[in-house]
């Protein structure tokens, strides 16, 4: 399905929101007001749960990859808020403040590596 779903990845983005556009209001015309809210509702909650998942995964992929910052801290707003930032003096600022996340990516990897254990163990089953 991911190889057939890439080609929508390579669409012009004003393209693919006037498609979009336009199948919607194909739509309006064959269905009552009850139908089109719960087709809006069902696809909704299939973009939420899309949403939610990734980003999720993100904040999973960050502290595995030790990228676990926020640039809106106290810490750092404290030190240096300017109107825009410049990238490699906030990156270097973050290192101060933030110096390593190790412990956090040692409990991730534990915690991995126990789920992981649990699967296999449901596989077997």
């Amino acid at each position: 399905m991911k190889k057939k779903l890439n080609s929508i990845f390579n669409i012009n983005p004003k393209y693919s929101t006037i498609i979009a556009f336009i199948l919607g209001l194909i739509l309006i015309d064959d269905f009552t007001a009850a139908e089109q809210n719960a087709i809006g509702e069902w696809l909704i909650l299939i973009g939420q749960t899309l949403l939610t998942n990734s980003g999720l995964q993100v904040v999973v992929e960050n502290r595995v990859n030790n990228y676990n910052t926020n640039i809106n801290s106290k810490e750092l707003k404290s030190i240096y808020n300017p109107v825009m930032y410049d990238i490699e003096k906030t990156k270097e600022l973050l290192k101060e403040i933030y110096p390593n996340n190790k412990n956090s990516i040692d409990i991730l990897s534990k915690a991995i590596n126990k789920l992981q254990k649990e699967l296999d163990s449901i596989k077997k089953e």
